[in-house]
């Protein structure tokens, strides 16, 4: 179908086909996936009510706090082969 040749994939949580549009997703600095905003959106709620810490909605891993983590995270899978 349309629908299916237009994704990326599918969502994490709610399992609907990731949009192409990068304005739909997020690329997360700490595993280099993508997590639709409905997803992202979903796991904060999830960690604020909960009064949880916030972390990665794919991989649970803090995000980086400054850009040389995030390009240590990079070289992290690339060095492992990891798309």
């Amino acid at each position: 179908s349309n629908l299916k040749a237009a994704t990326l994939g599918t969502a994490l949580f709610v399992a609907y086909p990731l949009p192409i549009s990068a304005k739909h997703s997020i690329l997360m600095a700490c595993c280099s996936k993508m997590v639709c905003n409905g997803c992202n959106i979903a796991n904060q709620r999830r960690e604020f009510e909960g009064k949880f810490e916030h972390k990665c909605p794919f991989c649970r891993h803090l995000a980086p706090d400054n850009e040389k983590e995030t390009k240590m995270n990079l070289m992290r899978r690339i060095e492992v082969n990891d798309p």
